[in-house]
């Protein structure tokens, strides 16, 4: 830092003018201040913002040179510092200043000798920007800075044109108290409490009161209640702060849209996800649950809600996504708003597989004339299992989601005890055989995709063309002794002893009782599935994470879970459609949303159900086991 030195023989003369006026002072506090006396002080610190260690993700963005530092102070280096000495009764700037500039990348700032009158001083940055709030240098964790891509004029290709001609000046400030700082991080939060703090320090405050006043003001405008520290401490990594100074810059579109797209999905992930791709991508994870918490915080304060108290615990409530007609769904929980429901009465459990020894958790609900036991968490049974469940993320996640099982590996059942026939128009039954199935099922096999189109066109297709014939074929699937009516409701398939595969009946059974608990239509309850705190049942959305130490890459992140059904209609339960991310997370939104199921002839009788293909028994699903 170069400082601007005044010349000592001002300041010698000065010194001697004033010794005979400050003699009679002393160091007493006065209404508002204190009283003046000639001091050397120092003062260090960062100009810029300051953020959480590893939260950024980057999804479609390029890395940008200032990017890469995690947790940096980011300010370009040439960067103006100016010290302003204030009037220490009125907070007023006296005419003395000092001024530098940054002469690093990294955002540091030293005045070694500053001779002041007062222990008040403004501490001034002009930063050199080209987008607004400085957001090139940003963490690119909001959704305007995922809009634009970051350009750095100095060294880019678009020096001298149109591109890097709104250059102007990010200004931000801080007023300190020499005497009690030496080190402050000067950032949008210490800019926002300035008027705050001269309006309390005006009104007869003392300058630590005023000061503490204004910064619980901010915070409880953002939705905190808690102190947090000052707002100049913001360069320490282990701050609350961090989180707050990216909530205060992200802004309410940012927030909004975030927590619909990124954010709800991300909450309702199972930690291992994160955890099994090491200590950066789990830190991402943990930090990104905490700025969550903040984002639901300030929405709450925004949209009416209030603060979370003991009293108001398991209220529910609502909170706006960007897009006014979808709500997303909140409750109050342990002094915090939470995303999520409110909790229902539920018992929790374990159970034992004595095959292998696993342990899963259990949920049980009493449905008054009725009692449910449910598994809370996948089957992990390998012997019977196909692959992971999610494998298109990659195996990896077997540890997050556990195994996915073909319905007739989940049911026991061999292939070759299968027959699927359709009765064409003719009124003629067509088997399909053994060998198309086997065919049409091995997509990776040239010889099995030939042997599709010259063995199985008449059985899939009829006589007719596919055009004809396409969206008119029922096939029904014929089980010899296996799935009979009779025993749908014992069926234990590749359950452990004293379980069983659930049919659809069992699921309607859970949503049409939670639907009562919580006023809604069964085909809309389906969300509070997720929250395990709510319903114990702790259904989990679906992610990808991958990274290095720098940034997280976030992809297929979205609802969408699917489990095998052992009625012979049906095969297969969907919760949430394929193509739902997160819009419309509460109690309110269309059904058609919420739930699907595969394969039902019956659409009278159940009207939100789809027709299935002759496929249906050979896709994946996870199961989920229910007890006797």
């Amino acid at each position: 830092m170069k400082n601007l030195r005044i010349s000592r023989q001002l300041v010698c003369k000065m010194a001697m003018l004033l010794a005979f006026m400050l003699a009679a002072c002393s160091d007493d506090h006065v209404a508002g201040g204190v009283t003046e006396e000639t001091r050397i002080y120092a003062l260090a610190g960062y100009v810029g913002e300051v953020y959480p260690m590893l939260l950024k993700s980057a999804d479609d963005v390029e890395k940008t040179r200032d990017s890469l530092e995690e947790g940096s102070v980011f300010a370009a280096k040439g960067t103006k510092v100016s010290v302003f000495e204030l009037d220490s009764l009125t907070l007023e700037k006296t005419g003395r200043s000092f001024v530098g500039t940054v002469d690093n990348d990294s955002g540091r700032f030293a005045f070694e000798n500053l001779e002041l009158n007062s222990p008040y001083v403004l501490v001034e940055t002009q930063n050199s920007c080209y987008m607004e709030g400085c957001q090139e240098r940003g963490i690119l964790f909001g959704y305007q800075t995922h809009r634009y891509s970051p350009t750095y004029c100095e060294d880019s290709v678009f020096v001298g044109t149109a591109e890097c001609s709104n250059k102007y000046l990010d200004v931000v400030s801080a007023i300190v108290d020499l005497r009690n700082v030496k080190k402050i991080s000067v950032s949008s939060l210490t800019t926002s409490k300035i008027p705050l703090l001269q309006k309390y320090f005006a009104e007869g405050k003392s300058f630590a009161e005023a000061s503490e006043m204004a910064e619980r003001e901010i915070l409880e405008k953002l939705g905190i209640y808690e102190n947090l520290g000052a707002f100049e401490d913001l360069s320490r990594n282990d701050s609350e702060l961090l989180y707050v100074n990216e909530l205060f810059r992200l802004g309410d579109f940012d927030i909004r849209f975030g927590i619909d797209r990124i954010d709800i999905p991300l909450y309702f992930a199972p930690p291992k996800a994160f955890s099994v791709r090491g200590e950066g991508i789990e830190q991402y994870y943990l930090n990104s649950m905490k700025m969550i918490e903040y984002k639901v915080g300030y929405l709450a304060r925004q949209d009416g809600l209030g603060q979370c108290t003991e009293a108001r615990e398991n209220e529910a409530g609502k909170v706006k996504s960007i897009y006014n007609r979808y709500d997303v769904a909140v409750v109050c929980r342990s002094g915090k708003w939470t995303l999520g429901f409110k909790a229902i009465e539920h018992a929790k459990g374990t159970l034992t597989d004595k095959r292998d020894g696993k342990t899963y958790k259990t949920v049980t609900y009493n449905w008054g004339g009725a009692t449910q036991t449910w598994m809370a968490e996948n089957l992990d049974f390998a012997e019977a299992a196909d692959s992971c469940y999610r494998s298109w993320l990659d195996d990896g996640n077997c540890k997050a989601y556990g195994l996915a099982y073909q319905w007739n590996s989940a049911m026991n059942i061999k292939n070759d005890d299968i027959k699927a026939y359709f009765v064409d128009a003719q009124g003629d039954t067509v088997f399909m055989s053994k060998r198309c199935l086997d065919a049409y099922f091995d997509e990776s096999n040239l010889d099995s995709v030939k042997a599709v189109v010259d063995s199985c066109d008449t059985a899939l297709y009829g006589s007719d063309s596919l055009e004809t014939k396409k969206g008119t074929t029922t096939w029904t699937w014929n089980y010899t002794d296996f799935i009979t009516p009779a025993n749908q409701n014992s069926y234990q398939g590749v359950c452990p002893d004293g379980w069983r595969i659930p049919t659809f009946d069992d699921w309607k059974t859970l949503l049409q009782n939670l639907g009562e608990q919580y006023g809604v239509d069964y085909r809309s309850v389906v969300p509070v599935l997720y929250d395990e705190v709510a319903t114990g049942f702790d259904m989990k959305s679906y992610m990808l994470a991958l990274g290095d130490s720098f940034r997280v890459l976030i992809r297929n992140l979205g609802f969408y879970n699917y489990f095998v059904v052992a009625d012979t209609r049906f095969y297969v339960v969907e919760f949430f459609n394929q193509w739902t991310v997160s819009a419309g997370f509460d109690l309110n939104f269309p059904s058609t949303r919420h739930m699907t199921i595969f394969k039902d002839d019956n659409k009278e009788t159940y009207p939100e159900l789809l027709q299935g293909s002759f496929g249906d028994p050979y896709q994946k699903a996870a199961v989920r086991c229910i007890k006797n």
